[in-house]
């Protein structure tokens, strides 16, 4: 009987697919009309009859104000200047976050790590797995005829090893050159931002102490020095050489009072013209160059306008 038994039992367990609706002895949780995305509200909760509902108007999630500066854009509010006192000048940071540090100001190795491979996925298809600037990407575009607006920066040179570390890291959120590289905020979330930023400092010999190669020179006042460290800061060496090369951008060499031909008109380089081509980099483009400059972000007031000026005006010579 006993046999028998567990017979029946085993065979009312085989798996078999049936119609009938499931027994549940205890009308539980199973049972209880409950929400579901994408399905229609049938309690009555919501007047549009929606489970799935928008967040109120004006309202952040927990955790998603995104309000540091420094962690998710990459700007100091206030760097330090030659002096050591603050600037008051938002700028590209020098420094990692502390969200990103060791106790010690240091930057864990794990970190280094984890950007190399974030590196390997997004990165080396342009810059290359050296960061020479010759990926593969690269390389086909120009054998197969066709042209980068913007060829990538080359990671491993004196500019780039120049630029901030905030500057790196932003160029990976917001892009660069107007699209010419996309931005990779998508793909590439905050703390892997800075986790690349770090391994490229790592593979540029570069420290992670976050001192400028240069501290900034008085930031209230006009000077070639300002300038030439605008000129650094803020990647202008990346398309305007001084020695007089074509790259994506006109040399600063001895263009000071030239007249050049633009997609406005005639122009005489002069400040008036170099404040309008920093505010509106697509105003008038020199003929033979693309409209791949992109605004100041963080923007240069009057006196970092000036000094450039100035610094640019210095080249004539």
């Amino acid at each position: 009987m006993k046999r028998a038994a567990l017979v029946v039992l085993l065979i009312a367990c085989r798996g078999g697919v049936s119609e009938d609706p499931p027994v549940h002895l205890i009308h539980n949780m199973d049972t209880q009309e409950k929400a579901r995305p994408y399905r229609k509200d049938t309690s009555g909760l919501f007047p549009n009859g929606r489970f799935m509902q928008a967040p109120p108007e004006g309202t952040v999630a927990v955790g998603q104000l995104n309000d540091d500066e420094l962690y998710e854009d990459g700007w100091d509010l206030n760097p330090v200047g030659l002096d050591g006192g603050a600037t008051g000048r938002p700028d590209f940071t020098f420094k990692f976050p502390p969200q990103v540090q060791l106790p010690d100001g240091g930057i864990d190795e794990e970190l280094v790590t984890r950007g190399q491979l974030r590196y390997g996925v997004y990165c080396t298809p342009c810059h290359g797995v050296t960061g020479n600037g010759q990926g593969l990407v690269a390389q086909k575009a120009f054998d197969g005829g066709m042209r980068l607006e913007v060829p990538p920066r080359d990671l491993l040179s004196q500019a780039a090893k120049d630029l901030p570390i905030g500057k790196i890291y932003a160029s990976m959120k917001v892009g660069v050159n107007n699209g010419n590289m996309p931005s990779y905020a998508t793909q590439i979330p905050t703390h892997d931002r800075w986790a690349i930023a770090a391994y490229v400092r790592r593979m540029q010999g570069v420290g992670f102490d976050g001192k400028p190669p240069e501290p900034p020179p008085d930031v209230n006042v006009v000077s070639v020095a300002l300038g030439r460290f605008y000129y650094k800061n803020r990647g202008c060496n990346a398309c305007h050489s001084l020695d007089g090369t074509k790259v994506v951008g006109p040399s600063w060499k001895g263009i000071w009072g030239q007249t050049h031909k633009t997609s406005g008109g005639d122009v005489v380089v002069d400040e008036a013209y170099i404040r309008e081509s920093i505010l509106d980099p697509k105003a008038k483009v020199v003929d033979g160059f693309a409209p791949v400059m992109p605004p100041p972000n963080p923007p240069i007031d009057d006196t970092g306008i000036k000094s450039l000026a100035l610094f640019i005006k210095e080249l004539k010579e």
